[in-house]
This record gives structure tokens, C-alpha cells and sequence, in this order.
């Protein structure tokens, strides 16, 4: 990543924690530059990220404010740092645009993706397993032909 996503991905991430802090439930007060995400679920209950930050569980009844531009929207964590169980996981995190006093609806499905979320993890520990027994057999096979 280039540092200037890095810092402007920390810019918005303090711009949200603080419109989400001082905001009040009869707010109705338009900030320049900002448009607004509104994420819904097929599940309740579930933990709704923006930007890999949490902005409650669904049903989320207010739009959020955001910086217009590119914003991640889902339900997945952002510890999940495996770059294999994060690609399989294509419909728990959407990228979308956002326009200047827009709102954006993003609708992410839980169930079917959480059921896949364990089953990729496991399919995963699974390949890295044979991939090191393979590994030690070739070298074991390797060593006894040569001696």
C-alpha cells in the first residue's frame, strides 16, 4: 500500500469516530464532503464494519457519515489478515463509491458467507498441512536416493 491510502485510510477512520461520537440521534446537520453509507444484513445482530471500523450491528437505523470517495463496508473483522480466507470472502467486504451528500445502500448476506468463512479456513489449514508433509517427504525421498 502506498502511504497516501495508508494516511488517508486513517483520516477517514478519525473522521468517522468522531462524526459518530458527536453525533446526536436528531442531528440533521450536512457536513461538506460528506455523503453517508447505509449497510443492512440478512441477519441480525451481526457486527457491521465501515472502513474496518465498528459502526453497530444490524439493522442499523441511521445512515453513517463518511468522507465521499472509497470506503470498505462489511462484516468482516478486520483481523482477518489471511490474504486467501479474505479473497474467498469476496461478498463480506464491498468497496464502494460515495458521492458528496449521497447515500449509498450496501446490502451484504451473512449466513451463507459465514458457513463458507469456516469452511474455507479449515480447506486452508488443510493445503498448508499436505503442503508440509509433501515438503518432508520430497526432502526424506531426496536424502535417502542420494546416500
Amino acid at each position: 500500500m502506498s502511504m497516501i491510502f495508508k494516511s488517508r485510510t486513517i483520516f477517514n477512520a478519525i473522521f468517522l469516530f468522531s462524526v459518530l461520537w458527536a453525533s446526536t440521534p436528531d442531528s440533521t446537520e450536512k457536513i461538506p464532503e460528506t455523503g453517508y453509507i447505509l449497510p443492512t444484513c440478512d441477519s441480525l445482530g451481526v457486527p457491521l464494519f465501515v472502513d474496518g471500523i465498528n459502526v453497530g450491528k444490524s439493522p442499523i437505523r441511521r445512515p453513517v457519515p463518511v468522507l465521499a470517495g472509497f470506503h470498505e463496508v462489511g462484516y468482516a473483522p478486520p483481523q482477518i489478515r489471511d490474504a486467501y480466507v479474505k479473497k474467498q470472502l469476496y461478498q463480506a467486504i464491498k468497496k464502494v463509491y460515495v458521492p458528496i451528500g449521497d447515500t449509498v445502500r450496501v446490502a451484504l448476506y451473512f449466513d451463507q458467507e459465514y458457513t463458507q468463512y469456516k469452511a474455507i479456513k479449515t480447506e486452508n489449514k488443510i493445503t498448508h498441512y499436505v503442503g508440509m508433509v509433501m515438503i518432508i517427504s520430497s526432502i526424506y525421498l531426496f536424502w535417502r536416493v542420494s546416500g
